[in-house]
């Protein structure tokens, strides 16, 4: 189908989710002072998603910075406060970060077929399901307009 990707990966923590994604080249925290509760918005300097938001989103990074108050940032963000994001996509998710989304009760995917961030884009529709941890899970991109 133009326009639509599919592809295959690893399911950290189950869920199905739809939404925006938002790419980040860099890697993320979920710690509490970088993305805060509050706000949902990127507060990490001289990060080049510094003043977006993450809230309602699929975010898309390489993997966790930080340390294991980004499980519990997590946790808060999207249980919580609201302003966390829909899903998670990562070339390996940390531990740190499957915890904050199990938690969270979003999913999380990794291991994917093909390089997400060279694969998704900001702005691209992405749909995640992932039915049971550590089976595949699939990924559906549909490029923005």
């Amino acid at each position: 189908m133009p326009g639509h990707k599919v592809l295959k990966g690893i399911a950290r923590s189950k869920g199905h989710a739809a939404g925006e994604a938002l790419v980040s080249e860099q890697p993320l925290s979920w710690a509490p002072f970088t993305i805060p509760n509050e706000t949902g918005v990127i507060s990490i300097f001289g990060h080049k998603l510094s003043g977006q938001s993450v809230k309602d989103k699929i975010v898309v990074y390489p993997t966790v910075s930080g340390s294991t108050t980004g499980s519990i940032g997590l946790y808060f963000k999207v249980k919580h406060s609201g302003m966390g994001p829909k899903a998670i996509i990562c070339r390996q998710v940390h531990p740190i970060d499957i915890g904050g989304a199990i938690a969270a009760e979003i999913p999380a995917v990794d291991g994917l077929e093909k390089d997400p961030i060279s694969e998704i884009h900001t702005g691209d529709w992405v749909e995640i399901a992932a039915a049971e941890v550590g089976k595949e899970a699939t990924v559906t991109i549909t490029k923005k307009s």
